[in-house]
């Protein structure tokens, strides 16, 4: 009983999140990297006690938070302005068919039929989003949005490879390893392409950037991640790995329900293939041979927003 609760809090945490950028992003005009990285330095400073350096292994550790830690919000950010929070909540369960494809062109792994199935629903899903569009939302923009979701979700998979190859670190220490390398790469982003940070401290915004980097920060950062690596350590994996699935859900509903976001049958089809598709995939990755039930967490990484 105390496990589901806690893996309902965690989707429910991750999955509201969308709504909580989009709000913080697309209603009051945040700037989206500079949000990033202050979320990233708070991050690093929280987690700086779990920092260890680990010999020859470090070029896998630092390409994971290139992944994890930069690249995914340079990307999912400033989307947050540009699409849906619906929309975003499917678009970057894309991860796990990019994890995927990407252990069959660089680990050696090899796939079969119902696993290539879900990868091609999962594309057809979000395409269906992207090219459809959730009712008013439609236009060039919104497309470029999902695609740049697309695109954090795919940095997200590259990380997962790097991680895949690390041995004996855990969990936290990951975590602060990709805060630090978000932070490094966040500030001269925000400095090169944005010039109005400071407007998130104007006196009708600082209240809304504190509460939506209070979010970001202790909930979804440490919360969440402290939480669902907790669940990895007394679940098995095939219980744990398809929360993804249900932050999907949170998050859809969270736009709809909350943001009021325009519903389509193209959305709630698109949701629905891009599901099932990922559910196939999730499936028969857990019936792979040798699939992990273990604690450490580092091969077993969820696309968070």
């Amino acid at each position: 009983m105390r496990e589901t609760f806690v893996l309902l809090m965690v989707c429910t945490i991750w999955g509201l999140h969308f709504s909580v950028m989009r709000t913080a992003i697309g209603e009051y005009g945040l700037p989206p990297i500079f949000y990033a990285a202050m979320r990233m330095t708070l991050v690093a400073l929280i987690m700086l006690p779990f920092l260890r350096w680990h010999p020859g292994q470090m070029r896998y550790v630092l390409i994971g938070g290139l992944g994890f830690g930069a690249l995914n919000y340079a990307f999912m950010f400033p989307a947050m302005g540009m699409t849906t929070a619906s929309a975003a909540a499917v678009a970057v369960e894309l991860y796990m068919p990019f994890s995927v494809l990407l252990g069959v062109l660089l680990l050696g792994e090899r796939i079969r039929g119902w696993s290539i199935f879900g990868i091609i629903l999962a594309f057809v899903g979000v395409a269906i989003i992207g090219f459809a569009g959730p009712g008013e939302a439609v236009g060039p923009l919104f497309l470029l949005g999902v695609g740049l979701i697309v695109c954090g979700a795919f940095s997200e998979a590259c990380a997962a490879i790097a991680v895949k190859r690390t041995k004996g670190i855990g969990p936290f220490q990951l975590v602060a390893w990709f805060a630090v390398v978000g932070t490094i790469v966040l500030w001269p982003l925000t400095l090169i392409t944005e010039t109005d940070q400071t407007v998130a401290f104007a006196p009708e915004l600082r209240w809304t950037f504190a509460a939506a980097l209070a979010y970001s920060v202790l909930l979804v950062s440490i919360v969440a991640h402290g939480s669902y690596y907790w669940l990895l350590s007394r679940l098995p994996i095939q219980v744990v790995a398809p929360v993804g699935l249900l932050n999907t859900i949170i998050g859809v509903l969270g736009g709809l329900i909350i943001l009021r976001e325009p519903p389509s049958a193209a959305l709630f089809i698109g949701v629905g293939v891009t599901l099932a598709g990922v559910g196939i995939v999730i499936w028969r990755s857990n019936k792979r041979p040798g699939a992990r039930q273990g604690s450490e967490g580092t091969d077993i990484v969820t696309s968070t927003p």
